[in-house]
């Protein structure tokens, strides 16, 4: 579409060149003597500056819009030695290079046209008022004659580029913006707390006791006891007959056996 509304733009050149007349750039005083002169081997730094002086009264506001290209109009006109033409080996010789670049072919040839008989009145009108005869005034003369008109594409291409890279940038927002607005909202998840840092265990030293040595004194000698003399028991007497006198404790438990005692047959055997 930007292609299609982008107005085409139509582009025409013309390129002059200035030379002498053939008479040459003198009037002798005898008519006589008079000679012809080459026009190809006139052209002197003379030619080049009567050119510049012709290029700088063209390029002003007043004379564009005078041949039909006002300011901020669609037609734009280039007048200058031939330095913007890549077809000109070199701009040192007496060239006036016009290009004129419109949306209508007609109103570019138009323009250029206007152009090209605006410099042949420079030259006359500059040479007039300087005095120099009617038969050596400088001519300007087509080097290459007025082209027709061509369509320069560029402006539209730029467009449509320019155009199908903002479509694609306002295509993948919308999309964007459609899918972030259908898509189920996620709660977000409260972030941990960042980790304390742990103060750092200070290791505490224990005080070292130092013993305190007291000083030594004299000790008193101990007193050792005397052994004491235990006395010995008296001799108990017993009496031949007193074993059997002596009384035994009565057992009142279980019945006694038939069995003697030995102790008491021995007795028994002792007294018999």
């Amino acid at each position: 579409m930007v292609y299609a509304v982008i107005p085409a733009h139509y582009t025409t050149d013309v390129s002059l060149v200035l030379a002498t007349p053939v008479n040459g750039g003198t009037v002798p005083s005898d008519k006589t003597k008079q000679g012809l002169t080459n026009p190809f081997l006139s052209f002197n730094d003379a030619l080049k500056t009567g050119a510049s002086i012709v290029i700088l009264s063209m390029n002003t506001q007043d004379v564009w819009t005078q041949l039909g290209a006002p300011k901020d109009g669609p037609t734009e006109i280039t007048i200058d030695d031939g330095r913007s033409n890549p077809n000109v080996l070199d701009i040192n010789g007496p060239y006036i290079y016009i290009r004129v670049d419109s949306e209508s072919p007609r109103q570019a040839t138009a323009v250029l046209m206007a152009a090209r008989e605006r410099v042949a009145t420079e030259l006359f009108k500059w040479q007039k008022a300087l005095g120099a005869p009617a038969n050596t005034f400088i001519t300007s003369t087509d080097i290459v004659p007025p082209s027709t008109p061509e369509a320069d594409h560029s402006v539209n291409w730029q467009g449509a580029i320019g155009g199908a890279l903002l479509s694609l940038l306002l295509g993948l927002g919308i999309a964007y913006g459609v899918v972030t607005r259908r898509a189920p909202k996620q709660l977000k998840q409260p972030e941990p707390p960042a980790p304390v840092a742990a103060p750092m265990a200070v290791p505490v030293v224990a005080p070292v006791a130092v013993p305190v040595v007291a000083p030594m004194s004299a000790q008193e000698p101990v007193p050792v006891p005397e052994p004491v003399e235990t006395p010995e028991p008296a001799p108990v007497d017993l009496d031949e007959d007193s074993s059997s006198t002596m009384e035994f404790p009565v057992y009142r438990g279980e019945q006694l056996s038939p069995v003697p005692w030995p102790g008491k047959a021995t007795q028994d055997d002792g007294e018999g």
